[in-house]
């Protein structure tokens, strides 16, 4: 279903050595969750090497103090950032990225339990969730809620391999079910209705909330869609 020419093709960055590892997940998968036609193929495919280059991510939130405060430091996102003055231009979400920069600043760990904490199922700062449920797989599950709900897909699609996802977050990591987790993803979202007849505009507007790396996306769909005869898009 899935070839290492549509790999290539829409993640060229990998070699074919790298593609032949994850090639017998990707197609298990693909039929598990039904990106099951050439449309839903290239959607998924596209979207998913714009977001970790077909890779096993975990997420390493190793920041400059300037970087942490961008990112997670100011209501209303990293555009009411100013970094002339470094400071947020609408008011501070996270004062401590300023007030504590020391302890947060080149710490995954202090960092990711602060801006995790209270969030998606996490408890506080000191429970440790933010660190322990930080970002994995090909498309990142974040949060103790979110590895619940992979947790809770996983089991029911694979009855054969139950496996608990809260208590040992670390399985995430896993290649296979990393893959998995984009998959989880491109379910929980309703996504394979969504590609049947949209743009890779509309696709990209569920996947991430916005149009953040459209050009790009645009790019990897137009090079696998050569491959299963779709037409090309703007």
């Amino acid at each position: 279903m899935i070839s290492l020419e549509m790999l290539l093709a829409v993640g060229p960055e990998n070699s074919r050595e790298y593609y032949q590892t994850i090639l017998d997940p990707i197609n298990d998968y693909a039929g598990l969750y039904s990106v099951d036609s050439p449309r839903r193929i290239a959607h998924f495919l596209s979207q998913v090497a714009h977001e970790s280059f077909l890779r096993a991510a975990e997420e390493r939130l190793r920041y400059s103090p300037k970087q942490m405060r961008r990112t997670f430091g100011c209501k209303g996102g990293e555009k009411r950032y100013d970094e002339g003055c470094d400071d947020c231009t609408m008011g501070r979400l996270r004062d401590k990225l300023w007030t504590q920069s020391e302890y947060y600043a080149y710490n995954s760990e202090h960092l990711a339990n602060y801006v995790y904490a209270n969030r998606n199922g996490n408890g506080d700062e000191e429970s440790g969730d933010g660190y322990k449920y930080r970002g994995r797989g090909f498309i990142q599950t974040t949060g103790r809620a979110n590895y619940r709900s992979f947790m809770e897909e996983h089991n029911r699609r694979s009855p054969e391999d139950v496996r608990d996802f809260v208590q040992f977050p670390e399985l995430l990591s896993d290649l296979n079910y990393a893959v998995e987790s984009a998959y989880v993803f491109w379910s929980r979202n309703s996504l394979n209705a969504i590609a049947d007849s949209a743009t890779v505009v509309n696709v990209t507007r569920r996947v991430n909330g916005g149009q953040k790396g459209l050009a790009d996306r645009l790019a990897r769909f137009n090079r696998i869609a050569q491959l299963l005869n779709l037409p090309a898009e703007r």
